[in-house]
């Protein structure tokens, strides 16, 4: 990975508040989750749930990991690139969170123009001064194609969501009904949202101000990825409270099967 494509990727993050990195897995280390995932999802699943979501299913975290997915944040490579999204020092800060899709609805699709999107919450620091931060990094065990269940995004929506949100009657409406569409539009926002497609073995980083979404899987293709949240590391006093509260965000029997290098990731030595 050149510095060249290291500077890009961190500059189309801050630009559309997403970022794709490709190549990050091996196409048999990517064949490798892919086959944990569909052995450990599925449909019916009680441990998993849809909410509003369809026909994508996300385990419960942190009652319902998967070790050997979590592992998966200890990768070279994607500690690499997630060194080059975050400023100095990082941890992992909770159980990383396994979804996948399968085939049929889930918040609409570009084709039939019924996509719709929404933000994960409403932040009170700007963007510009939190990127660096964090790094919200989706990892792809199987290839995403165009109509597979993609997260969708609106590129530059994030800079619009956070002018929008220092209005305090915006921001209150937004907090009851967080759902963004083609006709219910925000004003000089520019309604063109993107699919994330990706071959196996990319990551792809989004702000959740930016307006975004699950879509429709309209493939036989099961859609499988793994959100791994990041985190810059604090001063002495935020990291040692950090660590009291790890029970809370990391499941207790996967603390202590950890090995040193996943230990020292989620900051519990």
């Amino acid at each position: 990975m050149s510095r060249k494509n290291i500077k890009d990727y961190r500059q189309q993050f801050i630009d559309q508040g997403y970022a794709i990195v490709e190549n990050v897995l091996t196409p048999k280390e990517a064949q490798k989750g892919a086959n944990i995932l569909l052995d450990k999802i599925r449909p019916e699943s009680p441990e998993s749930y849809a909410h509003i979501w369809g026909t994508r299913r996300q385990l419960k975290t942190p009652q319902h990991s998967i070790p050997r997915i979590a592992q998966f944040a200890t990768h070279p490579k994607l500690l690499e690139v997630i060194s080059n999204m975050i400023d100095g020092p990082f941890r992992l800060s909770a159980e990383p969170i396994p979804v996948t899709t399968f085939s049929g609805k889930v918040c609409g699709n570009l084709k039939s123009r019924n996509w719709r999107g929404h933000t994960d919450g409403f932040s009170n620091t700007p963007f510009l001064e939190r990127e660096g931060s964090f790094a919200n990094a989706w990892l792809t065990f199987a290839d995403i194609e165009p109509s597979g269940g993609a997260m969708t995004a609106v590129p530059g929506s994030h800079y619009l969501i956070e002018k929008a949100t220092s209005k305090p009657k915006f921001r209150a409406e937004k907090e009851k009904d967080n759902l963004y569409t083609a006709e219910n539009n925000l004003e000089e926002l520019d309604w063109n949202p993107k699919e994330i497609v990706l071959k196996a073995g990319g990551v792809f980083f989004y702000d959740g101000q930016v307006i975004h979404s699950a879509s429709d899987n309209m493939t036989q293709q099961p859609r499988l990825v793994c959100l791994y949240n990041f985190t810059q590391k604090g001063n002495r006093e935020k990291e040692v409270n950090a660590r009291q509260t790890i029970h809370e965000r990391f499941n207790s029997e996967h603390l202590k099967k950890m090995d040193d290098q996943m230990k020292q990731l989620v900051g519990l030595v």
